[in-house]
């Protein structure tokens, strides 16, 4: 009892307390210690020394140090930190200083680190954030992509073993599956004897930071109904079999374990592995049944689909048409959530530049004015940290969000609101076909194995 009560008073109050653990000894600072920013985010790395525990500290004054972080402005302390070391929630546009010492056997903490100043950028898809590769490292340019995913399998704070940035997979025709560890260079996992197109991917790790057990999922879904899923990245393997008179499926997502995919003629498919799959009704009642294109869940499911067509469902089971303020004869391809204790919001994309809004938890749908005269193919979200926040006029409450959408000539459209959007900006990648973010970043896949990313 005596140990717990002073690991938390070090924890909580100062790293210079002695006499808790008894044996220790004070450490020198790490050497090379230095700091990356991103989007509300940043990463410190240093050079470490066998058998020294390393603790992390930031605040937005310059005065810190590892000896006074507990009085200053927006301070925080890491214990037993690990290179390299992502700190997350921090705000845009601000400047932040980081400081480390370190301590053997859970001895004091010795000397302080030099102060290093990074500042927080303000976050956008930039032309200058943009890079275009075509065909993306390790993709032959003879493959289109048609689907790309993302699993986070740490959290910030993150054990050194596996990047927090988690795990990317694109796929494609013929069966074409890619996993990348990064969004930049990939490795080919294309299963033998697995031939149909692929449409899309979505995976999930119930148990995050355990590098040894991560409990993910990959389910990739495509022509014919067919489905494949993986538990590694690695191995893949058959699930829901081809079958031509199968409707395709073209987009697929996940609530923890449960996945979700959409297709022609109104499919709805639901599983937990990949294999054994459930139908259920869309409740739509037109002939032919319209194809849908895209899915997501924030706090409710939205599916959309040729002819301006929005279903929303609060469980997956039971599912309700919706109507846009203004009738939509485009045929919408994707649809993102960003849910915040502000409000939520749902933005849907599609041909013509076709952008569909909500902001009442799906309810009430407004159509956009056209942001583009090209196909819009992928919408995704992230969430920005903002110091000081004020409510948005288009939407009645506060947004923490960056919403990309990218079109078919690889041109990025960035909005905060879902509502307002900036004009085209160049990803210098063309016959892109689908979009994802992965929490830091946003990376694009499209044909001839081209792939854009901004991070």
């Amino acid at each position: 009892m005596k140990k717990l009560v002073c690991m938390l008073i070090v924890a909580m109050v100062t790293p210079l307390l002695s006499g808790c653990f008894g044996k220790g000894s004070s450490a020198p600072p790490p050497s090379n210690f230095s700091a990356t920013a991103g989007d509300g985010r940043v990463v410190l790395t240093w050079t470490p020394s066998l058998g020294v525990d390393y603790w992390l500290f930031t605040a937005t004054d310059p005065s810190l140090t590892a000896f006074n972080w507990t009085g200053l402005p927006n301070a925080h302390a890491y214990i037993n930190a690990t290179t390299p070391y992502y700190m997350c929630g921090l705000f845009n546009g601000t400047q932040y200083y980081f400081a480390a010492n370190g301590r053997t056997n859970g001895g004091p903490g010795g000397p302080s680190s030099p102060t290093i100043p990074t500042t927080i950028p303000p976050y956008n898809a930039s032309a200058a954030a943009w890079t275009a590769v075509s065909p993306a490292s390790g993709v032959p340019s003879t493959t289109n992509l048609y689907g790309v995913g993302y699993t986070s399998l740490t959290t910030c704070g993150n054990i050194a073993t596996i990047s927090a940035t988690g795990s990317f997979a694109a796929v494609g025709a013929v069966g074409a599956i890619f996993t990348s560890p990064d969004g930049i260079s990939w490795t080919s996992q294309t299963p033998s004897g697995f031939t149909s197109d692929l449409y899309a991917v979505t995976g999930y790790a119930a148990n995050q930071n355990n590098p040894t057990n991560s409990a993910l999922r990959w389910i990739a879904v495509g022509d014919g109904g067919a489905s494949i899923y993986s538990t590694d990245g690695i191995n893949w393997i058959n699930g829901r079999a081809y079958t031509a008179s199968n409707p395709a499926l073209r987009s697929i997502t996940h609530v923890a374990g449960t996945y979700t995919a959409v297709g022609d003629l109104g499919t709805i498919l639901s599983t937990t592995d990949g294999t054994t799959w459930t139908t259920h009704s869309s409740g739509l009642t037109t002939s032919p049944l319209p194809n849908l294109n895209g899915v997501t869940h924030g706090g409710i499911y939205v599916a959309v689909g040729d002819g301006g067509t929005i279903l929303t469902s609060s469980d997956g089971n039971t599912w309700a048409v919706k109507t846009p303020t203004l009738p939509i004869s485009s045929n919408l391809r994707q649809v993102t959530s960003f849910i915040s204790s502000y409000g939520s919001i749902y933005v849907a994309v599609g041909d013509a530049g076709t952008v569909v809004t909500s902001k009442d938890g799906g309810v009430t749908w407004v159509t956009q004015t056209v942001i583009t005269g090209n196909n819009l193919v992928g919408i995704a979200a992230e969430s920005q940290y903002v110091a000081n926040p004020a409510a948005d006029t288009s939407l009645g409450f506060i947004s923490t969000a960056q919403f990309v959408a990218v079109d078919n000539s690889g041109n990025a459209y960035t909005s905060v609101n879902g509502y307002t959007w900036s004009n085209l900006i160049p990803t210098n990648a063309t016959g892109l076909n689908a979009l994802v973010s992965s929490g830091f970043g946003y990376v694009a896949a499209g044909n001839a194995g081209a792939t854009a990313y901004a991070f």
